[in-house]
């Protein structure tokens, strides 16, 4: 039987960045597994951020898009852009090592990197489908609930 010690090196994650075209091979898995477990992105987003096991394979992802919000940036006065992600775990690694948590956290850490990188405000959008999740999300992790729905499915919001 493996210590906790060694059972932990050998369950490692690493959440990395990619760019979907020149890291196509990655970004594939990640489609594949937004298949497998019925979440669609839509055409505006890309996978972007990939959770890898001790193998390098493909056990997560978010995909994300960074589009400019007309109205709020007319509300504002200035340009405001929406920073939207859906995040995907295989069935087999969902609930291990808390992928999903890390994949989210790596997501609002791209936000305040693409903030930075153009200058602009931005607000985080994403489509929750797991409703303890969402409720994990609006209490201890700052977002508020834009609309919800009968399956506990919900869309977040965090300014």
């Amino acid at each position: 039987m493996k210590t906790f010690n060694e059972w932990l090196i050998l369950e490692s994650i690493n959440i990395v960045h990619i760019d979907p075209e020149e890291d196509w091979e990655e970004a594939e898995q990640a489609e594949a597994i937004s298949k497998l477990v019925g979440i669609r992105p839509d055409s505006t987003k890309s996978p972007t951020i990939i959770a890898l096991n001790d193998k390098e394979e493909v056990v997560g992802a978010a995909f994300t898009s960074w589009s400019l919000d007309h109205d709020a940036s007319e509300m504002a006065g200035e340009d405001v852009s929406v920073w939207d992600f859906d995040v995907v775990v295989h069935p087999n690694w969902q609930g291990r090592e808390m992928i999903g948590i890390k994949l989210i956290k790596q997501a609002e850490e791209e936000r305040k990197n693409m903030e930075a990188e153009y200058g602009q405000k931005a607000y985080t959008r994403t489509w929750v489908v797991n409703p303890r999740l969402a409720k994990v999300m609006q209490n201890r992790y700052g977002y508020d609930a834009e609309s919800s729905y009968k399956d506990g499915s919900a869309h977040l919001v965090k300014h």
